[in-house]
């Protein structure tokens, strides 16, 4: 007989400049970390670790739909679950200043 786990996603942030990583975590309702849990957002996968931990960025700005799934077991069949994140532009402070005048040798 197998039981049923509804996975939880907890990110560290929900808004993330792009290219920089959030730290994405997959637990139970138990607050066991869930190691090996697939995190998809668009065509970007990663697996957790052992503490349910696994880092993603993203390349564009936009609303990425994340989405923590993983496959059932002889004993456990595991509900998948999702979350939002907004990628946001780069600030002109992130970006390298622009040389203004002619170039340098």
């Amino acid at each position: 007989m197998q039981i049923e786990r509804s996975l939880v996603l907890e990110i560290s942030r929900h808004e993330v400049p792009v290219g920089r990583p959030i730290t994405v975590r997959v637990r139970d309702k138990g607050n066991n970390p869930i190691e090996g849990a697939l995190v998809e957002a668009g065509s970007k996968r990663k697996r957790t670790d052992g503490r349910g931990r696994c880092e993603i960025a993203f390349r564009s700005p936009g609303f990425w739909k994340l989405v923590a799934t993983k496959s059932a077991t002889e004993r456990v069949r595991y509900r998948s679950t999702s979350t939002l994140v907004r990628a946001l532009p780069r600030s002109t402070t992130d970006r390298r200043p622009r040389r203004v005048g002619p170039p340098t040798r």
